[in-house]
């Protein structure tokens, strides 16, 4: 964003979506004009009605949006910490974004917030049993929320995700029971070695997944 070799001192919410989606791929025109309906940024207009953001709003733009895509924090907290006048620097903010609790818990109205969604599709993924398993809705929660939402883009509603639950459920059984003799002896090293060997299954099951899928997809075409 440069103007005649030096920078702008303003552009234009299409400039800035575009600079800023490359950090931010979901990043849209709409939801720029969301986040300004919810007050977290204040533009100035031309005189025609055309958004102008000056380079401390794309540096706002741009805390808010860590702090939502990548901390998962809702937007009402993020409201807050601004209005609480927190730095805004992205050059040394790093450290105190990535200082989040992983034992944060939501409200519903959060989670919905947090993912810019509609209070219904948490509902729904709640009700089908995608999040919200223990009880709480936990930042793993607003991983699987987010990620169930852009399937939705594709027409994979919540309903739809049934059977992947219910296959993740009988994998997580196949699992337990193999190491079940090491979770039932009562030794807590013992115990905490077949969650951590769960885990491993986990992610070389999860691997395994992607390379058979990706081969599967290979065949689309032919």
């Amino acid at each position: 964003m440069m103007e005649n070799g030096g920078p702008k001192d303003h552009y234009t919410i299409g400039e800035v979506v575009t600079r800023l989606r490359k950090e931010f791929p979901t990043l849209s025109v709409s939801k720029v004009r969301y986040l300004e309906r919810r007050r977290l940024i204040n533009l100035t207009r031309t005189r025609g009605g055309y958004r102008l953001f000056s380079p401390q709003d794309v540096e706002l733009l741009k805390y808010i949006l860590t702090l939502q895509d990548k901390e998962y924090l809702p937007l009402k907290v993020i409201k807050k910490r601004i209005e609480g006048g927190m730095p805004v620097g992205t050059s040394d903010s790093g450290g105190d974004l990535s200082r989040v609790l992983e034992d944060k818990t939501y409200t519903r109205e959060e989670l919905a917030d947090a993912i810019d969604s509609e209070l219904r599709f948490v509902e729904e993924l709640q009700s089908v049993g995608v999040v919200g398993r223990g009880g709480d809705l936990t930042q793993r929660d607003v991983e699987i929320a987010r990620m169930a939402l852009e399937m939705a883009k594709y027409g994979i509603q919540p309903r739809h995700l049934r059977g992947i639950m219910a296959a993740v459920e009988r994998e997580a059984a196949m699992f337990k029971q193999i190491l079940n003799p090491e979770l039932r002896s009562g030794d807590e090293q013992r115990v905490q070695d077949a969650v951590n060997k769960a885990r491993h299954l986990a992610a070389v099951d999860s691997r395994l997944k992607e390379l058979m899928m990706a081969s599967a997809i290979d065949n689309f075409a032919s």
